[in-house]
């Protein structure tokens, strides 16, 4: 029954993951102008009702009553991934051109999901805690990503390594890659 529930709540944390490129697919469509204040409004909302439920009881219950299925043991106490989710597309938004920043956020919302789902149905040799089956994926899904976006090879394996890297030593860095990935794909772009 444990493992059920595992595996059910991976599946729906992934679709949930995946379903936020919808926010780079907006950035794409109708551009900063009009994405900036709903992905803010969006963001306060949502960090407002995480720190809510860190602090109170009941709004923690009626959370878990909704959420829980999906939430990791360690987000009980700290915020969440999707609040990360939220902050880098807040920041990544703001500061980088509309191309980076969707690129960066597609990274984010397609590559690690897709990495996790294959890494753990083929995974066989692991590096830390992550499958290198998985790690592979997260590689060939970028270079995908940033090849729709017309980057240089060079800048597309580049970008794509980095990403990667970053993604298997999340743990170890202690930033959910949640915010470290898209970041440090918007940082690495625009540099190129």
């Amino acid at each position: 029954m444990s493992l059920e529930f595992s595996y059910k709540r991976e599946i729906l944390r992934k679709i949930l993951h995946l379903s936020t490129c919808v926010f780079a697919l907006m950035l794409l469509c109708f551009g900063k102008k009009i994405c900036i204040p709903v992905f803010l409004s969006l963001a306060i909302i949502f960090f407002t009702l995480d720190f809510l439920r860190l602090k109170n009881k009941h709004i923690q219950r009626l959370y878990n009553n909704f959420f829980g299925i999906v939430t990791k043991h360690y987000e009980e106490i700290h915020f969440t991934s999707a609040s990360y989710v939220f902050l880098s597309l807040i920041i990544v938004a703001i500061v980088f051109e509309v191309r980076i920043a969707s690129a960066a956020l597609l990274i984010m919302s397609l590559s690690d999901p897709i990495a996790s789902i294959i890494g753990r149905a083929y995974g066989k040799f692991y590096i830390f805690d992550k499958s290198l089956e998985g790690s592979i994926t997260f590689f060939i899904v970028s270079v995908m990503i940033l090849l729709s976006f017309d980057f240089s090879s060079d800048v597309i394996l580049s970008v794509a390594a980095l990403c990667t890297l970053i993604e298997l030593f999340s743990n170890k860095i202690h930033i959910d890659d949640n915010l470290s990935v898209p970041i440090a794909a918007s940082v690495i772009l625009f540099i190129f």
